[in-house]
């Protein structure tokens, strides 16, 4: 059994644990971890705080919950370029042919908005979720979505967060928002804005991206979202957007 040791909290000790396997090589691509309970039993803590390192796990990739099978270990080769900072969060559209999962490179809490972005998005000063997801193509990062969701929308989306990487936001919105979606705007040659600069730095080309903008509205017109898609200019038959009525 895992004693504790000085005070770091149960859950960092088990996500440590997990990560220390996989870069031993114990742990490889497929592997199985131990449950819940079996985790909870090694380190001396509730099942709550086992479930907390699996979940935080799951969310940023390393793992992949099976109802019903248990957690794996999930392919790493896809690069993550910005680390993920923690986030403690105080109709008729569906998605069309294959699921796309887009890789978690970044979450946050912005408390304000920059003037660029309140100005774009015409809301009043409250605190956003800013989400950057990847997907990729030739081990490349493709493209990326820089998602803004008001917090007061979906007061923890930790939960969620499996959920959006493979669906499109109004699906999304539909399942987890307080507020049902009603219409979108998508927005084609959007302007290079000064707050995309450093998700277009992960591109490896931060000049001369194209930039599509999709947002998201309730029935009075409130805004639910905002979806900035960036991808490199050069590139070609990218699906930015797929949808049926």
């Amino acid at each position: 059994m895992h004693q504790n040791k000085n005070d770091t909290p149960g859950y960092v000790k088990i996500k440590n644990y997990i990560l220390d396997k996989i870069k031993g090589g114990e742990y490889t691509v497929g592997s199985k971890i131990p449950t819940e309970m079996e985790l909870a039993k090694m380190f001396s803590v509730s099942r709550v705080t086992a479930n907390k390192a699996i979940a935080e796990l799951s969310v940023v990739g390393i793992l992949q919950r099976i109802p019903g099978k248990g957690s794996f270990i999930r392919d790493q080769s896809f690069p993550a370029s910005v680390p993920i900072a923690s986030a403690v969060p105080p109709s008729k559209l569906r998605l069309v042919g294959n699921v796309r999962l887009y890789r978690l490179l970044q979450l946050r809490v912005i408390q304000e908005l920059s003037p660029e972005l309140t100005e774009k998005i015409g809301v009043k000063k409250e605190p956003f979720y800013e989400i950057i997801l990847a997907s990729r193509s030739e081990e490349k990062i493709q493209s990326l979505k820089c998602i803004y969701i008001p917090c007061s929308l979906i007061p923890d989306i930790t939960p969620s967060l499996n959920y959006l990487r493979s669906h499109c936001i109004f699906d999304y919105l539909k399942v987890y928002g307080a507020i049902q979606p009603a219409s979108l705007k998508v927005y084609a040659n959007v302007p290079p804005y000064s707050f995309l600069k450093s998700a277009e730095e992960l591109l490896g080309s931060p000049e001369g991206n194209g930039v599509w903008c999709i947002t998201i509205h309730a029935a009075d017109q409130k805004l639910l979202s905002t979806v900035f898609t960036i991808y490199p200019d050069n590139v070609r038959n990218i699906p930015l957007i797929a949808l049926t009525l």
